[in-house]
């Protein structure tokens, strides 16, 4: 694996831009972009660390805040500073940093930021250029938004979740944080448009990004289903959603030798995989492929199970048929197409001298995607204090000694 792959001589594309990262959890993930982008992302953190850093998973199990998977990866890229933002020193030291940002990512319940003194109107009273992006379950208004939400809420009310599962089961929940990240990918957009206004106008804005809009803007397809004929999308397993049934089958997960592989044939590529699995009987079955959904799976498991993934999908492929394996966790380390664009990067960490995580969220062709490790709690305090703010070592010490920062 590569520290950089396709390195470029220019600067980066968010270079010069200072973001401060008031997230937790998987809204992290806003920040980690901005950082990959060339932002100089601060993490303010509580003199605790962020709860993301309890999260693992953790090498051989064992619990150590510094090293967790999720800090390491949604945390990539940024400096850190523990504040205790309950205390008055500390509000004033964060309202002096945010001061000297571009922008500010936060991702607390509304309302909390106004009571200790960083609203978006307090601190555009005198940075008026300044650039809010607010992530929450439900938005800064609405009759749900003091509601306490978290990602199964998001999938759940967005209605994401009823789309998931068997048809004759209960929803089932997608797997991790999808739509909290969906939402933080929003948010760095946001950031990245609030920053195009302000140098065409100089004004700053607030943007108010909700988780559950992000879960609804991933279903558009449904949603306009029902809207124009009324038709309700139903849980449809391993099996295409919605669609007229001559378009749907197959497109489904089943298993072959030594695990599974998406097979995907509707109505464009029949003909391609009757080529693929001769002789077995699916031609017939075409005329209504849904109709004959579980019998097709039935043909194409028998043709399956004596074939490994990987001859399946290099033999479909050949055919220009979508097919694709289901990768486990060492085959995706293995694997020579994410090997030769550099997406998995071996980075340099006090504690963790063997890091390997995820690179480039894209490869650009003139700008750099700048991979850097996680930092430790409170790592970057004394540098942005002194360089942002110019307090020096005897006050630095003195606010330690109180507990105001880290």
């Amino acid at each position: 694996m590569t520290e950089q792959a396709h390195e470029t001589k220019s600067p980066s594309i968010l270079e010069g831009i200072r973001v401060v990262d008031l997230t937790t959890g998987s809204f992290n993930y806003a920040g980690r972009l901005l950082a990959g982008l060339g932002a100089e992302v601060i993490k303010i953190e509580s003199t605790e660390g962020d709860p993301l850093r309890h999260w693992g998973p953790f090498r051989d199990d064992k619990k150590n805040i510094e090293t967790g998977g999720r800090h390491l990866h949604l945390d990539a890229g940024k400096r850190s500073i523990g504040i205790d933002l309950d205390s008055l020193e500390g509000q004033t030291l964060a309202k002096n940093i945010i001061g000297n940002c571009d922008v500010v990512l936060e991702s607390f319940e509304p309302g909390y930021l106004e009571t200790v003194g960083l609203s978006f109107e307090s601190l555009a009273s005198s940075h008026t250029d300044l650039i809010m992006v607010s992530m929450s379950h439900f938005g800064q208004s609405g009759p749900y938004k003091d509601y306490h939400g978290s990602e199964i809420v998001d999938v759940a009310i967005g209605g994401y979740l009823r789309l998931t599962g068997e048809p004759d089961r209960e929803p089932v929940k997608p797997y991790d944080d999808l739509v909290i990240q969906h939402t933080a990918l929003h948010a760095a957009t946001a950031a990245v448009v609030g920053i195009m206004h302000r140098d065409n106008t100089g004004e700053g804005d607030w943007f108010d990004v909700a988780a559950i809009d992000a879960a609804l803007f991933l279903i558009g397809g449904p949603t306009q289903s029902y809207f124009f004929n009324g038709k309700v999308a139903q849980r449809n397993g391993n099996r295409l959603l919605f669609t007229e049934p001559q378009y749907l089958y197959p497109s489904t997960i089943r298993p072959c030798l030594d695990g599974y592989v998406h097979a995907h044939g509707n109505n464009r590529n029949q003909d391609l995989l009757a080529v693929l699995m001769p002789d077995i009987g699916l031609e017939p079955l075409f005329d209504t492929p849904m109709g004959n959904a579980d019998k097709i799976d039935e043909l194409m498991d028998l043709w399956l199970s004596t074939r490994n993934k990987f001859e399946v999908v290099r033999l479909a492929q050949e055919l220009r048929l979508p097919f694709t394996e289901v990768l486990t966790p060492e085959e995706i380390l293995q694997d020579p197409h994410l090997e030769e664009r550099g997406f998995l990067v071996n980075l340099k960490h006090p504690l963790e001298p063997n890091l390997l995580q995820p690179g480039h969220a894209a490869l650009m062709s003139e700008t750099p995607w700048i991979n850097q490790r996680a930092p430790l709690i409170g790592e970057h305090t004394d540098e942005i204090l002194q360089t942002l703010l110019g307090i020096d070592e005897k006050e630095r010490a003195e606010l330690r000694d109180k507990g105001v920062i880290e």
